[in-house]
């Protein structure tokens, strides 16, 4: 399998920060919320910074239950 060109971005579902998914990352420093590598709902890969919602299945990412431990 080939890796999927492009740049893509780990999202927080709390707030909707991003960063760049290449950096080291994992968790929001506003928050402490665990960013989201990809979509729940469909697995995509964000490829926006920008993104509130999935480009491929619609789910908003804000409406994922608070997954902290």
């Amino acid at each position: 399998m080939e890796a999927e060109p492009g740049i893509f971005y780990r999202i927080c579902p709390r707030c909707a920060r991003a960063v760049p998914a290449s950096t080291q990352e994992r968790h929001c420093v506003n928050d402490g919320e665990r960013m989201l590598e990809a979509c729940p709902g469909c697995g995509a890969k964000f490829t926006s910074p920008y993104a509130r919602f999935c480009g491929r299945c619609g789910l908003e990412f804000t409406k994922i239950p608070d997954r902290r431990a």
